[in-house]
């Protein structure tokens, strides 16, 4: 099948082919993430209440909040660049001339680098549902590590990747980084309870995922239910877990439809 049936058929899984396999090939995505994922590893190995927990799920469920806390901050920083890029490359009107449309277009492009982002975070996730499985003697671990990773990893990281992509179509691509880390950070693990400053950080609007993480898998708290005000911050459960997550989607749409409006006004 050639490319212009492809791009016909489906737009945007031919332009997410096609960013995945260029994130593939850059340096910047493997050198903010490797070296992330490897310290993730090593403070769950080292850190006394994840040795502390009993079932699979719970073991899994810290692996996916702390890896998301960590390598998610890596995959942002290089998605800042997925919009600039295209210019910087002199490639703007080849690809204002393909035959799709710049939402199917952008859509594309967050999911193909995503994707490629993602790939070696599922891979460190289902080594350590087989692993857990196998020390625990519980079959379902893996399970539970691939539903850890959809519902804790993959929505934090759909959110920074689209709020990256935005700032990084109309800011200075450095600036972009660093303030991307700064917000994430305010998201996750500034708490009003360290810093004096509002921050959704132990709310069901943070997307750290340790509502999901303990309302689902029974994983240790970090922050949630612990955040301010209270009527955002509820008790970690299966409920406030399920809102968390939509909330999180939602958010994530309402990204998505900003850096359509910003990245279109820029090219």
């Amino acid at each position: 099948m050639n490319t212009p049936a492809v791009l016909e058929r489906s737009p945007v899984l031919a332009t997410a082919t096609y960013e995945f396999r260029m994130a593939v090939r850059g340096r910047v995505l493997w050198i903010c993430l490797l070296p992330l994922l490897g310290l993730a590893s090593l403070l769950v190995l080292t850190s006394p209440r994840a040795s502390g927990l009993t079932s699979a799920s719970a073991k899994v469920g810290v692996w996916a909040v702390l890896i998301n806390v960590l390598a998610t901050a890596g995959i942002g920083v290089a998605m800042a660049d997925r919009v600039g890029r295209v210019r910087q490359l002199g490639l703007a009107d080849l690809m204002a001339a393909m035959p799709v449309t710049y939402t199917q277009r952008l859509a594309g492009t967050i999911a193909g680098a995503m994707a490629a982002a993602l790939t070696p975070v599922a891979a460190l996730m289902l080594t350590v549902g087989i692993v857990v499985g196998v020390l625990d003697a519980d079959p379902a671990a893996p399970l539970w590590a691939v539903l850890a990773f959809c519902t804790v990893i993959v929505p934090g990281t759909a959110a920074l990747s689209t709020f990256a992509t935005a700032l990084g179509s109309v800011v200075p691509l450095a600036a972009a980084r660093v303030v991307v880390v700064l917000v994430w950070l305010w998201a996750t693990l500034f708490s009003t309870r360290i810093v004096p400053l509002p921050t959704v950080t132990g709310t069901v609007l943070s997307p750290l995922g340790d509502y999901v993480a303990v309302g689902w898998l029974h994983a240790e708290r970090i922050w949630a239910g612990r955040g301010r005000p209270a009527l955002v911050s509820p008790q970690a459960s299966g409920m406030s877990a399920a809102v968390s997550l939509t909330l999180l989607l939602i958010i994530t749409c309402v990204l998505f439809a900003a850096t359509r409006i910003l990245a279109a006004r820029r090219s």
